[in-house]
């Protein structure tokens, strides 16, 4: 009987154990091909970055070279898409582990620089004798650094490195392997960091970027991930629970501030279902907000959904904010409101909120614009009258609305506008015209259904 149990199990057995063996070489297979085509990413990523910089070098070069304006505008032009492309090859390595960021805000500065200063009528305004010494500086910078990045490639090549590598002894920390890419790397960004603070001019102080020792003394003091815990919850108007599942990690690498990401869990709801918040490490501010509970079919307006944003947003403070865009995905209406000042519209001070309108609770929020630029401001009177504004417009529009509002131009500055909303034809749109000067600023186009009552 046995025997015979054993012809019938032996190839059942054998059957498995030949299946069980082809899954695994498939699997086995599968997974080296992941790493194949992630590797070759890397290494696309890292030849791309050096051919970026190699280019952005050459180009810094030619700016210094050219004598003609209409030749330095069309060469800074390429200097900041050049700058732009090695950040996007930066983005791309496996380097949120390792600090280098000083060595992408290098690139973040160049390209501003080289934007504003292109965008300008340079027959009215040539450059400064300062802004050719910063090029200059620039050109001896960007040639030092393409020649440490040169140095990492030829070691990668002459000793075949994998970037993979790199990413496993970054997160292990361990010390036994070779690190010459993260050594290599870790030179550039140190001797970025040597080069000290260059005058852009007075246009790239206000690129865009945030002054991280502002915003620390702004923001407040540091609060501990118990605290940002209670923060969490009260911003969510939840009391600490036993049921409640609550877990706090400090972002404190690879990012551009430190925070705490905090995740909570109700009873009932399902892994994919967590409260996400993001709070500041300095003063304990919420950044955003994400409720993953599902949305069922709306049973509000987006009028009704307005209603429960805007006391949302005054029950934590935010009284003087106004609505400018509505719009409705899926069951949730999204909102974004701007800050006001004496009737001024801060476009800068943006927060946007998310409301479920199955039941009205709020699932999104979205603040960090708004923590970066709110301030008291002192606002300069507008050089015009609106009367005066109105004559740059097009004549073929038909205004709908008018006021003042506080934008970031194209260079990044903050300027005063007219605001004008307008439509022609079935189209409409947001004009600013700098009240100042009544120049247009920037234009919007507004979709459908986007102006709140």
């Amino acid at each position: 009987m046995y025997r015979r149990i054993a012809a019938v199990l032996f190839p059942v057995l054998l059957l498995a154990l030949v299946g069980a063996g082809y899954w695994g070489y498939q699997e086995h297979q599968e997974k080296n091909a992941i790493l194949i085509k992630t590797e070759n990413q890397y290494q696309r990523a890292f030849h791309e970055l050096n051919n970026h910089i190699d280019q952005l070098r050459s180009e810094l070069g030619k700016v210094l070279a050219v004598n003609s304006r209409r030749g330095v505008a069309q060469t800074l032009s390429n200097v900041w898409r050049l700058a732009y492309a090695a950040q996007e090859d930066v983005g791309q390595l496996p380097l949120t582990l390792m600090p280098f960021n000083k060595t992408e805000e290098f690139l973040s500065k160049i390209g501003n620089f080289a934007y504003q200063t292109a965008i300008r009528d340079l027959t009215k305004e040539p450059l400064t004798p300062q802004e050719q010494k910063t090029l200059e500086t620039l050109y001896k910078q960007a040639t030092e650094i393409q020649r440490e990045l040169n140095k990492v490639q030829t070691a990668i090549l002459e000793r075949q490195l994998r970037w993979m590598d790199v990413e496993l002894a970054l997160a292990s920390e361990d010390k036994q392997m070779d690190n010459t890419i993260i050594d290599g790397l870790r030179t550039v960004d140190d001797r970025v960091r040597q080069y000290g603070e260059l005058d852009f001019g007075v246009e790239a102080a206000y690129e865009g970027e945030f002054d991280k020792n502002e915003l620390d003394k702004r923001w407040g003091q540091p609060i501990t991930a118990e605290e940002a815990k209670k923060r969490a919850l009260a911003f969510l108007g939840v009391r600490p629970d036993a049921n409640l599942k609550v877990r706090v990690v400090e972002n404190k690498r690879g990012v551009e501030y430190r925070s705490y990401s905090v995740a909570i869990r109700r009873p009932g709801d399902k892994a994919d279902q967590d409260v996400n918040v993001d709070v500041t490490y300095r003063g304990g501010h919420v950044l955003w907000m994400l409720d993953n509970r599902p949305v069922d079919k709306p049973r509000l307006t987006l009028d009704q959904g307005l209603d429960k944003a805007t006391a949302f947003l005054k029950q934590r403070g935010l009284s003087n904010m106004e609505a400018m865009e509505v719009s409705q995905y899926d069951g949730v209406g999204v909102y974004k409101f701007v800050a006001t000042q004496n009737g001024v519209r801060l476009y800068p001070d943006a927060v946007a909120v998310q409301v479920a309108l199955d039941s009205g609770r709020i699932v999104g929020y979205s603040a960090e614009s708004y923590l970066r630029h709110h301030r008291p401001r002192t606002l300069p009177a507008p050089g015009l009258t609106e009367a005066q504004a109105r004559r740059h417009l097009n004549g073929h529009v038909r205004v709908e609305d008018a006021g003042l509002a506080l934008i970031k131009n194209d260079t990044g500055r903050e300027v005063l506008c007219y605001e004008f909303l307008v439509r022609n034809g079935q189209d409409r749109y947001r004009i600013f015209l700098n009240a100042q000067t009544g120049e247009e600023e920037k234009i919007e186009d507004i979709p459908a259904a986007a102006t709140p009552r």
